[in-house]
């Protein structure tokens, strides 16, 4: 009995590692990661990112192939790729992201000599408007026609060091994208493609202490391993028409919620009742 089970012993891990050496072992990189995000006039955003790869032997191109033909979901795209970045790069637990799409890329560049090849998984989402503190830009109308745009770091699902750093993974670019009246840009980190820009495009402001970009650009664009304590601000000031608008909708409102409210019958018997004094003074003036 006990020289059965040493064979056992011995014989079950050797069929184990015959077995995983038999199964493919799959082989990504990640070459690049571009996250794109297009910020709307309500706060809401659109987020495009694109992660390359390099696609190492034969056998991790036919499980990319294969993935790609029947597969359009994050989870399984993360386990099946082992790589740590294949996710969105904005936490649900800060904001809520809706109308998620997977979109893997045809293989591409493929080098024979070297059994390598490329290839591009998009994931497109977006970013609802801030709601009960959650979401990605933070939008306060602190004058009746400005809008201030806050990006809200801890969003982000980048790794963050104590001290409130960023830090990105190796090949990373974050672009982000506002309206070309944007006004008061101001930004913690110079972003990469400002790099060389004339003083001119900087305008000092003594009383915020605040130095805000003026410039024509309006996508900016950051990489390198870390951004120190990263903050984005940005201003748009809405066209008159709007606070006029404004003014009527919340008249309008004001109106619906006394006639439909607890009071309102008081309310339209009171209004009911003034209109009938009026005629009917107005009646008797006539008659006069």
């Amino acid at each position: 009995m006990g020289n059965s089970y040493a064979v056992r012993a011995v014989i079950l891990p050797l069929f184990a590692l015959l077995f995983l050496a038999g199964v493919p072992h799959a082989d990504f990189s990640m070459k690049s990661l571009s996250v794109f995000v297009n910020i709307n006039l309500d706060g809401s955003a659109n987020i495009d990112e694109q992660l390359e790869m390099v696609i190492n032997g034969t056998s991790t191109r036919e499980l990319y192939d294969a993935t790609r033909a029947a597969y359009s979901d994050l989870t399984t795209w993360k386990i099946r790729t082992e790589l740590a970045e294949m996710r969105h790069h904005v936490t649900r637990a800060k904001a809520e992201v809706t109308e998620l799409r997977i979109i893997p890329q045809a293989i591409e560049r493929c080098n024979s000599f070297l059994g390598t090849c490329y290839a591009t998984v998009v994931i497109d989402y977006k970013i609802s408007a801030t709601q009960n503190g959650s979401g990605l830009i933070q939008v306060d109308r602190y004058k009746p026609r400005t809008l201030r745009y806050s990006l809200k770091q801890d969003a982000l699902s980048f790794e963050q060091t104590e001290t409130g750093d960023l830090i990105l993974p190796t090949g990373t670019v974050i672009s982000i994208a506002i309206p070309q009246n944007a006004e008061k840009i101001f930004f913690s980190t110079v972003p990469t493609n400002l790099a060389g820009e004339p003083e001119e495009d900087f305008k000092y402001d003594s009383t915020s202490n605040t130095r805000y970009y003026i410039g024509n650009k309006r996508i900016f664009k950051w990489s390198g391993n870390a951004l120190s304590k990263f903050q984005f601000t940005y201003e748009v000031e809405l066209p008159l028409e709007t606070e006029v608008v404004d003014f009527f909708v919340e008249s309008q409102n004001t109106v619906s919620s006394l006639i439909f409210g607890p009071q309102g019958l008081a309310v339209l018997f009171i209004i009911l009742t003034a209109a009938s004094s009026f005629y009917y003074v107005n009646k008797i003036n006539n008659q006069g």
